[in-house]
């Protein structure tokens, strides 16, 4: 009877063993497919990080070309677009607005259809 109970305690012992060894497995398997999440997760905050920083330098860059553009574009024509000079008894004119304050009118334009064209509204 005592070599019945030890070969049953052994066999039982060797079952908990063997699960104890399966749980085991299964506990390093989902660390690994956690680490493989984290990973997976860490490489695409990367990419919507630079995604992110590039729209916004794109603005930043989309800014610096409009005034650039304005700046250039006022000055080649400038005789044809000054919205600030009217002509008093048909003989004098007179420049009621800066072209300063002209260039950052069109310009405040510019950004205006700028962020309407980038928002997809038509």
């Amino acid at each position: 009877m005592k070599n019945t109970n030890l070969k049953h305690n052994i066999h039982i012992n060797i079952y908990k063993y063997i699960i104890m060894a399966a749980q085991l497995k299964s506990t390093s398997e989902f660390a690994l497919e956690m680490q493989a999440k984290l990973s997976t997760l860490q490489a695409e905050n990367k990419k919507l990080r630079a995604k992110l920083d590039n729209l916004e330098k794109t603005k930043t860059d989309a800014v610096l070309r409009i005034d650039n553009f304005v700046e250039e574009w006022y000055n080649e024509n400038k005789d044809l677009v000054d919205i600030g000079e009217v002509q008093i008894c048909g003989r004098y004119k007179v420049d009621l607005i800066p072209d300063e304050l002209e260039k950052r009118l069109y310009a405040k334009m510019l950004k205006i259809v700028y962020a309407f064209l980038a928002r997809g509204m038509i």
